[in-house]
């Protein structure tokens, strides 16, 4: 189980950790149930995907082991966490499509990625993720609204919570400092 692992996250009403807070140890759909805002965030252990609705949608923020004393440190737009789930890791395989349903030019994506532009010209209408978990960024140096791709097919950019096809960055979601790249 994930809490056996260490595997934790901390979320504060207030800024700089102060009010109510909420220990999760998985993923939960309804963080509403135990806190209205979220304006802080301590990861004691893997990564996460924030939401900023319940039922794991919305905004999507990813966070990484350490502390964020206020939402814009994980790029949030605002203090709504609505729900939360641990990231699943592993090896790490992305395949590109340049066309919906997985037609179209192809690139396997195997390491993160500052800037897509420098391998692919296309946008990304379609993938599959082979192995591992990915973020897909909507600016070059993993910036911008962030989607959250775990193992399987994503026929369009809707599947993944895009609006439309803007994927500027990829980056492996990995155990190491969140300083990585």
């Amino acid at each position: 189980s994930e809490a056996r692992s260490g595997k934790q996250i901390r979320t504060g009403t207030g800024q700089d950790f102060q009010g109510k807070s909420y220990d999760c140890k998985g993923d939960s759909a309804d963080l509403y149930s135990y806190i209205h805002r979220c304006n802080s965030v301590k990861v004691h252990g893997g990564w996460w995907v924030l939401y900023e609705r319940s039922n794991f949608s919305g905004y999507q923020y990813i966070v990484g082991p350490g502390e964020y004393n206020v939402y814009g440190q994980w790029m949030g737009f605002n203090d709504c966490v609505r729900s939360c789930k641990i990231i699943k890791n592993g090896p790490f395989k992305l395949k590109l499509y340049g066309q919906p349903n997985f037609n179209g030019q192809t690139l396997e994506v195997t390491e993160n990625m500052k800037s897509l532009r420098e391998k692919w010209l296309q946008k990304v209408m379609s993938c599959k993720v082979l192995e591992g978990s990915w973020v897909f960024y909507e600016h070059p140096n993993f910036s911008g609204r962030q989607y959250l791709l775990e193992k399987g097919e994503y026929g369009s950019p809707s599947e993944w919570g895009a609006l439309t096809a803007t994927v500027a960055s990829i980056r492996r979601i990995m155990e190491l400092p969140k300083s990585d790249s």
